[in-house]
């Protein structure tokens, strides 16, 4: 299942092997409709040129294979039109590559515009076809590593990457984790640890690298879809480059159905608007910063402040991001304005492609789970978590000792507990938060006194000169979700203090270390957390 480039096919299948592939005058059908032959390329000689008679013009014949197309063929005949191929190539050259032709006639697995040498890879497991199980049913070996390079090659071109990700969907399906909810296209994604870009059709559902699919516009959500798909099909018409169904309607981005919405005039701006998205008869863009996407360079704490008055003295300062995908950015934003109001603002995220991230101001754990508890409780349905979506947590540093922030670093970091963060978590590591091995008590204290500069993407930041900031969590889909992770984090901020333990140091930075301390501990504030984790499969 390794790519397969023009080097390595003509290696294997060269020209000047009379036997290779095909003989001449014989067709290799390579599915019902493509076949080779060997032919001749007919180049003309530079090399020779004559001033005195500019019209004495040479030739060199070159033996090639070429592929061609048997309705191609027909068709052309029955337009009197020569027959054409659709490649033709040698060891060293690619003489001819009619892509028009390719996505004409060609597989309609490939991908819109194959790069040359994923032709080979094409032709090459069409000759040779792919074997991806043994015959135990498991996969074959270096099946992950081969995928993962193809995705990020040419190899992601071939139609037969779809094959490998079709295989890989089926494996990941038969092998989904019942400790937390996750969907197919996240599980595959963190297969290939987020390599090849994979999307999902919203219609059709298929899985495919984007460079098979179609980026565009269904009912104002902007999407990758399969490109083989024909939207009329599916009821949609294009009306303003955005796929509609017949009684959807479009303002500013935001798809409504016809039938249930009232169209106003805002009092404000006299915008076009929705009656129910708009406060006291002003549109979301006039009510207020409250309900305004803020710059992401915005500081939330010079705005709203820090909540000195609810939070106990025992408390350390947390400040809360949550990243939530928005299909109506306007109900989105009235929602969590209402809802969040001189508690936490919006801000624009790169990471997030139609939403926003949430973030709090300083305050205590329990002003926190109260304000954010009544946001999830009632969360509507077009506001939520995508893939790309995460919850990070900043707490104080207050809050620690050297050894405490120390402790609190490397239980993210130790291999050993991988699998217990992933539970917790709800999410194994991404682009934008890793596990680091080498990272050890050592790293909070060398960054504050020795001015070490370390990586903001582990999952513990500690670039920050006043929080430590864990960046671990999936972003909750509900208050129950929530509830766990904010019972997670006081309860290890708790569990890194001074003289909480017994055991050795080193055994302290273990989860099961954890696990226990927490069962041992009488405290009602921790309930979710520790029936969650006696009733997960990694604990039992």
């Amino acid at each position: 299942m390794k790519q397969i480039s023009q080097l390595k096919f003509s290696r294997e299948f060269s020209i000047t092997d009379t036997n290779s592939i095909v003989r001449e005058g014989d067709q290799k059908f390579i599915t019902d409709d493509l076949y080779i032959i060997r032919s001749i390329h007919r180049k003309r000689d530079y090399s020779h040129y004559n001033a005195d008679s500019p019209s004495d013009i040479r030739y060199i014949d070159k033996p090639v294979f070429k592929l061609l197309s048997v309705k191609c063929d027909s068709d052309r005949a029955a337009q009197v039109r020569p027959q054409i191929c659709i490649m033709s190539w040698d060891d060293d050259y690619i003489y001819s590559l009619k892509r028009d032709t390719l996505r004409l006639y060609g597989p309609k697995d490939n991908s819109n515009y194959p790069n040359s040498n994923a032709m080979f890879d094409m032709l090459y497991y069409l000759i040779k076809p792919l074997k991806l199980r043994h015959a135990n049913g498991n996969l074959v070996r270096g099946f992950k590593n081969h995928l993962i390079t193809r995705l990020n090659g040419f190899g992601a071109d071939s139609m037969h990457c779809l094959t490998i990700i079709d295989e890989l969907r089926k494996e990941v399906e038969n092998k989904q984790s019942d400790m937390f909810e996750t969907s197919t296209l996240d599980d595959m994604r963190a297969y290939v640890y987020n390599n090849g870009q994979l999307e999902q059709c919203p219609i059709t559902k298929v899985i495919k690298p984007r460079s098979h699919l179609e980026w565009g516009n269904i009912s104002g959500i902007r999407c990758y879809r399969d490109r083989t798909l024909n939207m009329e099909d599916y009821g949609y018409t294009m009306e303003n480059h955005c796929w509609l169904k017949e009684n959807e309607i479009l303002i500013d981005g935001t798809c409504y159905d016809s039938r249930t919405v009232n169209v106003i005039r805002c009092d404000g701006c006299n915008a076009k608007c929705v009656e129910e998205e708009t406060r006291d008869g002003e549109c979301v863009e006039c009510i207020g910063r409250d309900y305004r996407i803020h710059n992401y360079s915005h500081r939330v704490e010079e705005t709203l402040g820090f909540d000195k008055h609810s939070k106990l003295p025992s408390e350390p300062y947390m400040g809360i991001e949550l990243e939530y995908q928005a299909d109506k950015p306007k109900g989105g934003r009235l929602y969590t304005g209402d809802k969040l109001k001189g508690h936490a603002l919006m801000k624009d995220d790169g990471s997030i492609r139609n939403g926003f991230e949430i973030v709090t101001r300083p305050a205590g754990y329990w002003t926190h789970v109260n304000k954010l508890s009544s946001f999830l409780d009632d969360l509507p349905e077009h506001i939520h978590p995508h893939q790309s979506c995460g919850m990070h947590v900043h707490i104080s540093r207050t809050a620690f000792t050297f050894l405490g922030a120390g402790k609190f670093t490397e239980f993210f970091n130790r291999p050993s507990n991988k699998k217990f963060v992933q539970l917790i978590a709800g999410r194994g590591e991404t682009q934008y938060q890793k596990a680091d091995a080498t990272w050890d008590l050592k790293i909070p204290y060398n960054q504050a006194i020795k001015d070490y500069s370390y990586n903001r993407y582990n999952f513990v930041n500690v670039s920050n000169r006043k929080t430590l900031e864990l960046r671990i969590f999936a972003t909750p889909a509900n208050k129950m979700e929530f509830m766990i992770r904010m019972q997670f984090v006081k309860a290890m901020v708790e569990y890194c203090k001074p003289a909480q333990l017994s055991v050795p140091l080193k055994e302290q930075t273990h989860y099961e270390s954890f696990c226990n301390w927490l069962d041992n501990t009488r405290n009602n504030s921790y309930e979710i957390l520790n029936n969650f984790i006696k009733e997960s499969t990694i604990c039992a």
